[in-house]
This record gives C-alpha cells, structure tokens and sequence, in this order.
C-alpha cells in the first residue's frame, strides 16, 4: 500500500472494488484519463475540507502531489502535466449520478460504523433531528425547491428541508434524507424520517425531540424492530394518559384517527406498548414527558435524554466547518452530490477523531471538530510527498496524538435564550427581481 492520504483512511473506506461496483451499477463510462470516479469522489471531499472550498483548492492539491497515487498513468500523469483548468473535474462533478454520491455517504457512515467495537446501551443509540440549508437561486433549482411565501410576497432564497440521523458516541451520520421545504410538494421531517429509520443499524436505539414525539415516528422504529426514546408535547402525553402526575407509567400508545387519516398504510392492529415517563429534571422549568420502549430504568432514560442536545452541535459542524449553510450548486442533482459528499467529508474527521479519542482514553465528542479538521488537512499535504510508510506511521501518529490534545473547554454557565445580532446592511435591500 502507497504511502499518503489514500494509504490512511481513504482506501480503506473505498476500495478499488467500490468504485468498480459504482461503474457497473450506474453505468458509468470512464474513458482512460484524470478525472475517474474515484479521483473526483477523493476532490469533492477535499474540497470541502479545504478553508476555501473551490474547485481550484481542490485541482491545486492534485496538481502538487496530494492524491496523485489515486490517478491512472496516463500521459499527463507520466510526463507532470495536468492542467490548471478546473473544466476537466467540473465536468467529472456532474456526471456522477445522484444515488451514486448517494451509496458513497451511505458506504463511509457503514464502514466508519462497524470500525467501532463498543457494545452497550449508549452505543446503540442515535439522535435524529431536522435541520434547512439555503440554495443557490436558480430557474432549475425554484421549480425543485420554492422559496417561503407570505403575506408579504415570495422570499428570493429557495431552501431545502433535511433530516439527519448521528450516532450520540461517535457522531457518524447518515446519508441524510431531503425534500423541499415549501412548495406543493413540501415534505415534513416526519416524513422524511421514515426512510432515515428503515436504514438504522440492527436493534438501534431512536431518540428525537417533540417534533418527532409522534405515533407514526415511534411505529416506523417499533415496526424494525428499534427501541425509541421521544419526547412528548404535554397535549400528546395527556392523550396518551389523562392524568399527567410525575412517575413512570405503563401505557399502550395507538394511533389516532387523525394519525390514521395521515397515514393510511398504519396496520389496524398497529399499537406500541412503552412507558411514559413525567419528571422534572434539575435546571429545567418545564416537565418532560418521555415516551420510551426501554425496560431501564427512568433516571437512565433521562440520562440518556440528555445526550439529544449533542445533535444541535453535530449540525453546527456540518454547517460552519464543512460549509453547509448554502449550497451554491447550480442544479437539484448536484445540490444532491455536494450535500453528500459533504457528509462524507464529515465522516471522515469524525472517523479519526474517534480514533485519537481511544488512544487518549477520552470521549470523542470532548475533542473540536474544527481544530482536528485543520490538523487532519496539514497531514494529508504532508504525507502527500512521502513514500516511505515509516513516515507515514509517524506522522500517522502524531496526528492522533494532537488531535487527542484537542479538547473542548467546560463551559459552566446558565444556558441563554436564542437569539441573533442583527448585522449592519452595507446596501439597501433588493426591492424587485431582475
């Protein structure tokens, strides 16, 4: 095996037979040259964890060594020629199909997950939370994904709706479900779900706040055989039991007709027997209302509660450090290919960050994603331009031990309401279209 990044973590999560399957699977005719599948799956991901993001950060890379043992020795790769112009890989970027960059998030998460020996109760338990990015506006793009409406008028930015699933020990995600967000055919995070579920690890554990806190949520994990932990609005927990007192209560949750109008497919027979548990924990103001299909006991069930906040922070990563507040992509299918291949950047720094966190002896969620991030892209250049494995081991190593030493600072503090500083507009709002 090649020294440098693909020696690392890159072809042991993509194999040269993944990408073979991918050709054969989505028919993909790769003429003998640069920009293979397997090249512009390993620039995409390089892009977005580069601090710029453009195609030429990427193309430069490549250029000056980082991934060249990831090329077919063609003529430009024998004689040190490849051209500057970004053309040849955006071309490379919109040919890959959508369910390809698909199966390749779906493959990181798979091959990052089962890398993790852990067993218990923690590790089986995943947090599942919706989020929105804003789009670029385009004619394409408007008809895919409408902007808001109001009394007002139409809002300029269109936005996509998506769905997430992490796992609350490692932080692996999903390839994530989406759909537009407004529109005729605006979907729910309900809905999108459901799909989400269906992909679960065997005998996984589903936790969700109050949006997801709903019968048809709780059935599609009951149905594959998942254990679910949701919070309830207090309304739905009245339903559920009529008097809310503070204890753990045996209930049987069944599907109201409203449910059963907005799902037809329910099974009549479609019940989950659970308990729901009432209780204020300290520092809260409110009651909670946790239904769950656990038989632990209730102190470990709100413990374990507790783990649902770390999904807000996951989703602050995706957005600030792999740059996933907007995708500027031109076209549906390529918002689809860059919002995947941004989670399986994402996978990646998790992936060693969950390394570094065992050989520390600390949990992977006490490190910073941004710091390693950085560290992890100084290493890739560095062992870009080393053939020997001896120093690729010790740089190996010392990014593991580095990134170990990256530990986030303990904030005590009482926790603040949301709220957003209103920034200084440099020029008038726009007022119409052009």
């Amino acid at each position: 095996m090649n020294a440098g990044l693909i020696s690392g973590w890159f072809a042991r999560i993509f194999s040269r037979s993944f990408f073979d399957s991918l050709r054969q699977d989505f028919e993909i005719v790769e003429k003998r040259g640069i920009f293979t599948v397997r090249v512009a799956t390993w620039m995409m991901i390089m892009q977005r964890l580069s601090a710029s993001g453009t195609l030429n950060s990427a193309l430069s890379e490549l250029r000056f060594g980082n991934g060249r043992e990831l090329l077919e020795p063609c003529k430009r790769v024998r004689e040190n020629s490849i051209s500057g112009n970004t053309g040849g890989y955006n071309r490379a970027r919109q040919k890959m199909p959508e369910e390809a960059a698909r199966r390749i998030a779906g493959h990181s998460f798979e091959q990052l997950h089962q890398r993790q020996p852990e067993s218990g109760l923690q590790n089986r338990l995943f947090l599942l939370d919706g989020s929105s990015i804003r789009l670029a506006h385009t004619a394409a793009v408007v008809k895919a994904y409408p902007a808001a409406e109001n009394q007002h008028g139409q809002s300029h930015w269109p936005v996509m709706r998506v769905c997430v699933l992490h796992h609350v020990v490692t932080a692996l995600a999903m390839a994530p479900e989406f759909g537009p967000m407004y529109g005729q055919q605006a979907v729910s995070e309900q809905q999108l779900a459901e799909p989400l579920i269906a992909r679960l690890p065997p005998e996984s554990v589903l936790m969700g706040d109050r949006n997801f806190g709903v019968f048809s949520v709780a059935w599609q994990a009951h149905r594959h055989g998942h254990k679910v932990i949701v919070r309830m609005t207090e309304a739905r927990a009245q339903r559920l039991l009529g008097n809310l007192s503070a204890g753990d209560h045996k209930v049987v949750w069944e599907p109201t007709r409203e449910d059963r109008r907005s799902h037809p497919t329910l099974p009549a027979e479609a019940r989950i027997e659970g308990r729901l548990i009432v209780a204020r924990p300290e520092g809260m103001q409110e009651n909670l209302f946790l239904f769950t299909t656990l038989a632990e006991p209730a102190e470990e069930v709100i413990g374990l509660y507790k783990e649902r906040w770390n999904i807000e922070t996951d989703l602050r990563s995706i957005k600030e450090q792999v740059r996933l507040h907007t995708i500027t992509a031109l076209s549906p299918k390529m918002i689809a290919c860059e919002l995947m291949m941004a989670i399986t950047s994402y996978n990646l720094i998790r992936a060693v960050m969950t390394e570094a966190a065992r050989q520390a002896q600390v949990e992977p969620r006490s490190l910073s994603f941004a710091r390693s991030r950085d560290d992890f892209w100084a290493f890739a250049r560095a062992v870009a331009h080393t053939d020997s494995p001896e120093e690729f081991d010790r740089l190996w190593r010392l990014l593991l031990r580095s990134i170990g030493q990256f530990k986030l600072y303990q904030r005590h503090r009482p926790p603040a309401p949301r709220a957003v500083w209103l920034k200084r507009q440099n020029f008038p709002l726009r007022k119409v279209q052009r």
